[in-house]
């Protein structure tokens, strides 16, 4: 009788006395994103980079961060860099657009592709959320020249004064017979 008894109870002492306390499972770094198209996973952002995996349209990935015209993800447990228009991001996270800025600003390199990223990605949805900065604002003003220090800069780069006679209006260009009578 007693054997019985112990193996009745045996489970009710196991539950009595808890389970081990489990990790909790880590978040995957990143906002989620899907691959646009085929592209290779590359170790670093140029095209001459050696390619880590190959990444097929609509695999989901998370999205890192933004290197000029490359984006870093993380997929299938690998972290590696795509070009900039072959991937989505989520539309809730917050674009940075300080790759793109820094894009202009730094030596050419042949291997890395920056000259179609503009600001790719920006739709309704993120420009409903912008919101005005008045520090971005007043750091735009640091960057105003006036026209002493324009003619100033002109002469030091040895620049030349070019006249450019101003676009005819488009309302010139609607009828065929405003077109004979430009020169």
């Amino acid at each position: 009788m007693r054997f019985w008894l112990v193996l009745l109870l045996l489970p009710s002492l196991a539950l009595a006395m808890g389970t081990p306390a489990q990790k909790p499972v880590a978040a995957a770094p990143g906002n989620p994103g899907v691959m646009l198209r085929d592209d290779a996973l590359k170790a670093s952002p140029s095209t001459a980079a050696d390619a880590v995996a190959k990444l097929g349209r609509g695999v989901k990935v998370r999205v890192l961060t933004n290197d000029g015209g490359w984006t870093q993800v993380y997929a299938a447990g690998k972290t590696g860099w795509v070009r900039i228009l072959s991937v989505k991001s989520d539309l809730s996270a917050t674009p940075n657009l300080g790759g793109l800025v820094e894009a202009g600003n730094r030596p050419h390199d042949p291997g890395k592709v920056v000259a179609v990223a503009g600001a790719r990605g920006l739709d309704e949805v993120e420009l409903k959320a912008a919101r005005f900065n008045p520090d971005e604002l007043a750091l735009l003003d640091t960057f105003v020249a006036n026209r002493a220090e324009a003619e100033q800069f002109a002469q030091l780069a040895s620049l030349t004064r070019r006249d450019v006679p101003y676009l005819p209006s488009p309302e010139s260009q609607a009828s065929p017979s405003s077109m004979s009578k430009q020169p």
